[in-house]
């Protein structure tokens, strides 16, 4: 299994510091309920200029379809993106700045720890990006669904590093490029492993 990198060191600084206190880091206990989602190029490529770097039809239905009725969390650059809150799921934005929602349904926050204050009823938390999020939030997470381009994709960010021994694989698809597909791909569920 390769290892996924490349998140610069400004970007791991200026990630994690705002959204979760340093301090708590070593006393966060994982979450049954969140799980991490993340769609990425062999060379670790998640973004290009705030948009996906790539047009994969069965992975946007795949997403749709395993988010359907849970909770997106996601930071503001990855709202932006978007331009709206998804239909049928909670949204809340992660921003450590003012930042003014024209949708009155979509939850801003500061911090990771507020989740669970505004967090609907019988909802799985997915952190869905961007890689500030995915640094910050990943000691929370008990689950990754990865979705593996097979390709290497120019962007401009990335997956921060995981360490992939305290995970176990528990599932794995092999996705061939279909008619709006420019890669074949593979999709991935991870556990965390139990402390020993």
């Amino acid at each position: 299994m390769t290892e996924i990198s490349n998140l610069s060191d400004s970007e791991t600084k200026e990630g994690s510091s705002s959204l979760i206190d340093p301090s708590k880091r070593s006393a966060i206990e994982p979450r049954s309920n969140w799980i991490l989602v993340v769609a990425v190029a062999r060379n670790g490529v998640i973004g290009r200029g705030d948009e996906l770097p790539w047009k994969l039809s069965s992975d946007l239905k795949r997403f749709k379809s395993l988010t359907m009725g849970h909770c997106l969390v996601m930071g503001r650059k990855t709202f932006q993106s978007i331009g709206r809150p998804l239909p049928g799921r909670q949204t809340i934005v992660l921003s450590r700045s003012e930042f003014h929602c024209d949708f009155p349904e979509v939850h801003v926050i500061a911090d990771l720890e507020s989740i669970d204050s505004v967090l609907q009823p019988n909802r799985q938390v997915m952190i869905v990006g961007g890689a500030q999020i995915y640094q910050a939030a990943i000691d929370y997470c008990s689950q990754i669904w990865i979705t593996r381009v097979l390709a290497d994709v120019p962007g401009d960010t990335y997956f921060p590093i995981i360490d992939w021994s305290q995970w176990q694989r528990e599932s794995f698809e092999s996705i061939a490029a279909g008619e709006r597909d420019q890669w074949p791909s593979e999709f991935e569920k991870w556990q965390r492993k139990s402390p020993h």
